[in-house]
C-alpha cells in the first residue's frame, strides 16, 4: 500500500507562512494539501490497494481447495416384486441417503504457471503504484502550474497599479494645463481614453485572477469560494546540470518506470504461456461419510466412512498449436513493449534536452526583462518630469507609458515563463514525485 508519507514532492524552495487577517498559501502548502484532498490522488490510491489486496498465493492457485460437501436424498415409491422362491412384497417403499464429505484439490506441479501468474499479481501492483505516483505527478504539475498563474496575474495587478498611477498623473497635467489654457482639450480626452483601457484592463486581470483562485481550490479539493493570498515574493531561478537531469530522467521518469512494468508482465506472459509445455499433477483426496436405508430392498441399511487420495498427471500432447501460438504472441508482446520503450526513452531524452533549453532562454530573458524594466521605468520618470514642465510633447509621453507598460508585461510572462519551465524539467526529470 502506498502512503501518503512515502511521497516526497519537490517544495522547491518555498516556505507556509500564514497571515492573521487571511491565509497566505504558498507553493509547498498547496502541494501537500492536494496531496492530501486531491480526488484524481484519492481514485489512484484507492485503485493501488485494490492492486495490493489480490496479491496473495491463492490467487494464483498456489493454495490447496478443501470443500466441505453434505447431500441428503429421499424418495418413495410403490414397490411389488415377485419372487422365484415364491415370496412376494407388495408395499409403499421409501429410501433415505444422507452422505457428506471433505474433499481436497491441489495443484502440485503446472510447469510453473502459479508462480509465474503470483509473480504477474506482484508487477501487476507494482505498475498500479507507478500508476499512482504518475497520477500525483501531473496533478503536483497542475497545482504548480495553476499557482504560478495566480502569481501572473497577482503581479500583473501590482504592476497595473503602478501604471495607473502613471496615467492618473498624467490625466491630472492635461486637465490643469486645458484648464488653465496651455494645453489642448484633445490631450486630456486622450489621457482620460487611456486610463479607462487600463482600468479596464485591470478589472479583466482581477477577473483571471479569481478564476485561477478557483481552479487551484477544486484541485485542492476546497470550496470554490475559499480565498487566500498567494505568496508574492520573487523566487531565484535554480541551477541544472544537463547531464545530472537525462541521468534522473533515465532512472526516474514516471512514463518510463510505468513502462518497464509492462515489460516485465509481458515478460511473465511469455512464462506463463510456456508452462503449458510442462506436464501437471493434481493431488485429489477426500473424506466422507455416507448412510443409506431403505425398507422395500434386499439391503436394509447401508453406511461407509472412508479416505480416498489419489494423483493425477496430465501432459498435454497436442491442442491445434494453441500452445504454440500463444508463445508466440507473448514474444512478439515483449517485442512491441521494448520498442515502446526504446521511443519513448529517445523522446523523454528529446524532451528533457529541449525542456533544459527552454529553461536557459527563459531564465535569460527574465533577466534581460529585469534590467530592461528598470530603463523603461526611469525613461517614463523623466518624460513625466519633462512633460510637467514643457519640454516634451504628449506623444513622447505617450510613447515612454506604452514602452513602460509592455516591458511590465513582459517581465510579469518572462517569470512566469520560466517557473512553468522549470515545473516542466522536473517532471520529465522525475524529481516531483519520489
Amino acid at each position: 500500500m502506498l502512503k501518503k508519507s512515502s511521497f516526497y514532492a519537490v517544495l522547491l524552495y518555498f516556505s507556509f507562512t500564514i497571515c492573521n487577517a487571511q491565509e497566505v498559501l504558498t507553493v509547498g502548502k498547496a502541494l501537500q494539501i492536494a496531496l492530501e484532498n486531491n480526488f484524481d490522488i484519492k481514485i489512484a490510491e484507492q485503485q493501488t490497494n485494490i492492486a495490493t489486496q489480490q496479491i496473495y498465493r491463492g490467487n494464483a492457485g498456489m493454495s490447496p481447495i478443501i470443500d466441505y460437501n453434505l447431500n441428503v436424498g429421499t424418495n418413495g415409491n410403490y414397490v411389488n416384486q415377485r419372487f422365484f422362491d415364491g415370496r412376494t412384497i407388495n408395499q409403499f417403499g421409501r429410501s433415505f441417503s444422507p452422505n457428506t464429505n471433505v474433499s481436497l484439490f491441489w495443484t502440485l506441479y503446472d510447469g510453473r504457471l502459479m508462480q509465474t501468474r503470483f509473480e504477474t499479481l506482484k508487477s501487476q501492483g507494482q505498475r498500479q503504484l507507478a500508476q499512482q505516483q504518475l497520477t500525483v505527478q501531473n496533478t503536483l504539475v497542475n497545482v504548480m502550474q495553476t499557482y504560478y498563474e495566480l502569481l501572473l496575474q497577482n503581479q500583473s495587478l501590482k504592476y497595473l497599479n503602478t501604471i495607473i498611477k502613471f496615467y492618473e498623473e498624467r490625466l491630472n497635467i492635461t486637465k490643469q494645463r486645458w484648464e488653465f489654457g496651455r494645453g489642448s482639450k484633445l490631450d486630456y480626452l486622450q489621457s482620460q481614453s487611456d486610463l479607462t483601457t487600463q482600468r479596464s484592463t485591470y478589472t479583466l486581470t482581477e477577473n483571471a485572477l479569481k478564476a485561477a483562485k478557483i481552479q487551484l481550490n477544486t484541485l485542492l479539493n476546497r470550496e470554490p469560494d475559499v480565498d487566500f493570498e498567494v505568496q508574492t515574493q520573487d523566487t531565484p531561478a535554480l541551477r541544472y546540470d544537463l547531464y545530472d537531469l537525462l541521468a534522473d530522467a533515465k532512472n526516474n521518469n514516471r512514463e518510463i518506470l510505468l513502462l518497464q512494468k509492462e515489460l516485465e508482465i509481458a515478460k511473465l506472459g511469455e512464462q506463463s504461456a510456456e508452462s503449458f509445455l510442462k506436464p501437471r499433477i493434481d493431488l485429489n483426496s477426500s473424506f466422507g461419510y455416507s448412510f443409506a436405508s431403505n425398507n422395500a430392498g434386499f439391503v436394509v441399511s447401508n453406511q461407509n466412512t472412508g479416505l480416498n487420495v489419489g494423483v493425477t498427471a496430465r501432459w498435454n500432447i497436442f491442442n491445434g498449436q494453441q500452445t504454440r501460438r500463444n508463445i508466440q504472441i507473448a514474444k512478439m508482446n515483449i517485442d512491441a513493449v521494448e520498442l515502446q520503450q526504446k521511443s519513448l526513452l529517445q523522446q523523454v531524452t528529446a524532451d528533457v534536452v529541449t525542456a533544459y533549453n527552454q529553461y536557459v532562454t527563459d531564465e535569460k530573458i527574465e533577466e534581460i526583462e529585469e534590467a530592461n524594466q528598470k530603463v523603461t521605468e526611469e525613461n517614463l520618470k523623466i518624460s513625466l518630469e519633462k512633460f510637467k514642465l514643457g519640454g516634451s510633447t504628449i506623444l513622447e509621453l505617450i510613447e515612454a507609458q506604452r514602452s513602460y507598460d509592455i516591458s511590465l508585461n513582459r517581465l510579469v510572462n518572462a517569470r512566469f515563463n520560466r517557473q512553468v519551465s522549470e515545473v516542466d524539467l522536473l517532471r520529465l526529470s522525475g524529481q516531483l514525485v519520489k
